[in-house]
């Protein structure tokens, strides 16, 4: 992965204060509106509240262009690309080296922004994205790159689009499969590990959250203190060693690269449970920030 071994050598040397780490990872037990990002949020509520240096780190995230359009406008007017889950935990978020105008891409490296419907072109294979944005957090600097649908790109080409095209270090369009996967292997669990490091470099306390329903958001994450799951109504910690097994166990069984947390909790029992009934928007955050300590 990467560019050249010297480049390489270069970015493993993270600049910070490493501390001992605590790494919480957040998955979801549905595919959509599991409860992720407000569980995250309330947890960064909580450590704040307890002085604890935290930070959310959502590796891999990705909205719609049709549904998501406010945030999508907001950040490609600025040459970017985020989220409004990104934008939410970076506000929650405890940084300091990073540069505020870029937190979102430090908290999340990797974003897609989806066509509608998001489905796989049965022609070329390629799911109906428009632009993955992907940044490398190297030593020396901070590189974003474009990965383009070309089938889509005369379709998204107004101004917003042009800012963060002319944005970007490298610009790569995809019109096949092979392509994608290519660029999709040498830089995307990359750019993943070249922030976590960062990250972990100048945080106490790590919240990572998973995307949709993923059982572990990208291959390598080894090294948890624990694990929760959550649905509306349920929040659920695992044992990490355990969890981490059955992952392992599931992905050299099926021989996926993405494993969905219903496979996972079938083999496993919660070390704890907490039920959470439905709460008023204004509500939410506080009532789960109380509930925080149930689970550890």
């Amino acid at each position: 992965m990467g560019e050249t071994k010297e480049q390489r050598d270069n970015e493993r040397e993270i600049i910070g204060t490493y501390y001992d780490n605590y790494k919480a990872l957040i998955v979801g037990l549905k595919e959509k509106d599991a409860g992720k990002t407000s569980f995250a949020l309330a947890l960064l509520a909580y450590l704040r509240e307890e002085g604890i240096n935290a930070s959310g780190f959502k590796p891999r995230a990705g909205n719609s262009v049709w549904y998501d359009y406010d945030v999508v406008h907001e950040a490609l007017t600025q040459g970017r690309l985020y989220g409004k889950d990104a934008k939410r935990l970076s506000s929650a978020s405890a940084y300091s080296s990073v540069s505020t105008t870029q937190i979102e891409e430090f908290i999340n490296p990797i974003h897609r922004l989806w066509a509608e419907p998001s489905c796989i072109n049965p022609i070329s294979q390629i799911p109906d994205f428009i632009l993955d944005r992907v940044t490398l957090w190297y030593k020396d600097g901070v590189k974003n790159l474009v990965v383009e649908n070309e089938a889509l790109s005369a379709d998204y080409n107004n101004a917003d689009f042009r800012n963060i095209r002319a944005n970007a270090s490298t610009i790569y369009p995809v019109r096949d499969l092979k392509t994608l996967n290519t660029i999709t292997e040498k830089y995307y669990s990359y750019a993943v590990e070249l922030a976590y490091k960062r990250m972990l470099a100048q945080h106490e306390y790590v919240v990572i959250e998973s995307y949709s329903d993923i059982a572990l958001p990208w291959n390598g994450l080894n090294d948890l203190d624990i694990v929760i799951g959550v649905k509306p109504g349920q929040m659920l910690a695992y044992e990490p060693k355990k969890y981490l097994a059955a992952v392992q166990l599931v992905t050299q069984t099926y021989s996926q690269e993405e494993i969905s947390t219903a496979r996972i909790v079938d083999l496993i029992k919660p070390s704890k449970e907490v039920i959470v009934p439905p709460f008023m928007s204004e509500e939410l955050l506080p009532e789960l920030t109380e509930k925080i300590p149930l689970l550890f």
